[in-house]
C-alpha cells in the first residue's frame, strides 16, 4: 500500500511540475558542459578523423552511449559514460549514438561523415534529473558535423547501410542479459547480428574496432594531464588512509579515509571498487567487501584509484597497521618490491607487453624457492597467480593492442605474493598478502613512474606510520 501511495505521489508531483512549467513558456534551464579543463574538442575531432581514415568507404561505424543502470525501484546508479563513446565524442549524456560514415552521405546538400544522435531537451524531465545536452548544444559544444534527435537513428542508418558491406560497433551498452527462469543468458551482440542480417543479409558486422583500441593505447598530452591529476589525487588519498589507519579500525573506515581524499581532491568517483583487505582478505585479489575489523600486526592491502574526468589511477600499497612490518611480512614485501623494480625496468618502448611480467615473475619464483615456500618453479602460480601489467586510461583495464610497448602508453606494474592460511608452506607465512602497484608511462627512454610520489619501500612506509604516531 505504501509503495502504491508513493508511486501515485511521484506521478502526481511529476504531472504537477510539468503543468507548472508548460504554462510558463519563458522558463528554461541553461546547459553547462561539465568539464572546463578537459580534453579539447579538436582532439575528439582528430580521433574521429583517424577512425574514418582507417576504414573502407563501404563501411560504417556506430558507437553507443552507456545505458542508465537501475539500482532499485525508481533509483538509478550514478551515470558513467561508455569509454569508447566518450573517447570519440566527449558527450556525457545517455541515450546517444555516434554514426561515422567513411564514404559520406548527402544530407540537405552537404556531404556528411559524422552524425551524433541525442535526446531532445525536455523541461519536464530536466526539473527532475538535470539538464542534458540537446541537438543544438551538441552541435555547438562538441563540433560534430551534424547532430540529430535520437529517434532518427534507425531512419538514417537504413539509408547509410544500403550498398555498404561492413558495420563496425564499438561495443554495445549491455553485452548480455539473463532473464529470470531463462535457461541461459541472452547475448545482445548475437541477437543484434541476427536481426540486422534479416534486413541486410550481406552485411558483415564486427563488434570490436582495432583502430580504436590502438588509438586509445597511446595517450596524448591532454590525456596524460588528466591522468596525472587522477594519480595525484589518488596519492593524497593513500597517504590520508595510511596516516589515519590504526589497529581496531574496520576496513571500511580505511576505505572511507581513502575515498574522502579522492572526493576532496576533485575526483568524480573511484575508478573501480576500492580494495582494502587485511589479514586473509589481502590474499583475495578482488576483495571489495571491506567489512573486517583490523588487529595489531595486520597488513593492509589497499588497491584504490580515483577517477578524474573519466580517467583513472590504479595504485596499490601494502602497509602495516601497527607501524612496523614483522620479519616475515618484511621479507615478502621486499621480494615484491624487487620484482616490481625489475618489472618497471622492463617498461621500455619496443619490449613485448609481457616483458614486465616475465621479469617480475622470475624474481618471485627465485625468492620463493630460496625461502622454501615453494619446492618447484611451477608452484609459483600458487602464490602469484595474476599478470603484472595492464593498460590504464579511461578504464582501469584500458584498451590496447598488447603487442610491443609504445611510447605514450600507460601500464601498471603490480606483482604480488598471496599466501592464504592452509597453504602448503610454513605457517609463519600464512595470511601474508602483498601487492605493490604503480602507473608507468612508457617513453622513448627511461620509464616514468607517474605515482612515484607515493612511497614504495618498507622503510619509507614505516616512516610515514611512525610520523603519524609521533603527531
Amino acid at each position: 500500500m505504501k509503495r502504491t501511495l508513493f508511486s501515485a505521489f511521484t506521478i502526481f508531483c511529476f504531472i504537477s511540475v510539468f503543468e507548472v512549467f508548460s504554462q510558463a513558456p519563458g522558463v528554461s534551464f541553461q546547459y553547462a558542459y561539465p568539464y572546463k579543463d578537459g580534453i579539447p574538442i579538436q582532439n575528439y575531432r582528430n580521433r574521429r578523423a583517424a577512425v574514418l581514415a582507417s576504414l573502407d568507404e563501404h563501411s560504417a561505424v556506430v558507437s553507443f552511449a552507456a545505458d542508465v543502470r537501475n539500482r532499485q525501484n525508481d533509483v538509478d546508479y550514478e551515470y558513467r559514460q561508455s569509454s569508447n563513446f566518450w573517447y570519440l565524442t566527449g558527450m556525457p549524456d545517455p541515450k546517444s549514438a555516434l554514426l561515422l560514415i567513411p564514404g559520406g552521405m548527402e544530407i540537405d546538400g552537404r556531404q556528411i561523415h559524422e552524425i551524433l544522435f541525442v535526446q531532445p531537451r525536455r523541461i519536464e524531465s530536466e526539473i527532475w534529473t538535470g539538464v542534458k545536452m540537446g541537438p543544438e548544444e551538441a552541435q555547438r559544444i562538441l563540433g560534430i558535423e551534424l547532430c540529430l534527435e535520437y529517434n532518427r537513428l534507425n531512419e538514417i542508418l537504413e539509408k547509410v547501410l544500403k550498398g555498404r558491406d561492413t558495420l563496425w560497433l564499438t561495443g554495445l551498452p549491455t553485452a548480455t542479459v539473463t532473464p529470470p527462469f531463462a535457461p541461459k543468458p541472452i547475448f545482445i551482440e548475437t541477437e543484434l547480428k541476427n536481426k540486422l542480417h534479416e534486413i541486410y543479409p550481406e552485411l558483415y558486422i564486427k563488434t570490436s574496432l582495432p583502430k580504436l583500441a590502438a588509438l586509445r593505447e597511446i595517450k596524448d598530452a591532454d590525456e596524460l594531464r588528466l591522468m596525472r591529476k587522477a594519480i595525484a589525487i589518488s596519492i593524497e588519498g593513500h597517504l590520508g588512509a595510511m596516516r589515519a589507519a590504526k589497529p581496531g579500525m574496520f576496513e571500511y573506515e580505511i576505505e572511507a579515509e581513502m575515498e574522502y581524499g579522492f572526493k576532496r581532491g576533485g575526483a568524480e568517483d573511484v575508478g573501480y571498487p576500492s580494495i582494502v583487505g587485511t589479514n586473509y582478505n589481502a590474499c583475495i585479489l578482488h576483495y571489495i567487501s571491506n567489512r573486517k575489523q583490523t588487529q595489531a600486526g595486520d597488513l593492509i592491502l589497499a588497491d584504490c584509484g580515483a577517477e578524474y574526468q573519466n580517467y583513472t589511477a590504479d595504485i596499490t600499497r601494502t602497509f602495516p597497521i601497527s607501524g612496523k612490518y614483522s620479519k616475515e611480512q618484511r621479507k615478502i614485501y621486499d621480494i615484491v618490491l624487487e620484482a616490481q623494480n625489475a618489472g618497471i625496468a622492463a617498461c621500455r618502448a619496443g619490449n613485448n607487453f609481457g616483458e614486465p611480467h616475465k621479469k617480475a615473475h622470475a624474481i618471485i619464483e627465485k625468492r620463493l624457492l630460496e625461502l622454501g615456500i615453494i619446492k618447484k618453479s611451477e608452484q609459483t602460480g600458487w602464490y602469484f597467480m595474476h599478470g603484472t601489467s595492464h593498460y590504464l586510461g579511461l578504464d582501469v583495464h584500458d584498451a590496447g593492442t598488447r603487442g610491443t610497448l609504445k611510447a605514450g602508453s600507460v601500464i601498471t606494474v603490480e606483482p604480488g605474493i598471496y599466501i592464504p592460511s592452509g597453504s602448503p608452506c610454513d605457517k609463519k607465512w600464512w595470511n601474508i598478502g602483498v601487492r605493490i602497484e604503480d602507473d608507468i608511462l612508457i617513453t622513448y627512454g627511461e620509464p616514468e613512474n607517474l605515482s612515484s610520489k607515493l612511497p614504495r619501500t618498507a622503510d619509507e612506509i614505516e616512516r610515514i606510520m611512525a610520523k603519524k604516531t609521533a603527531d
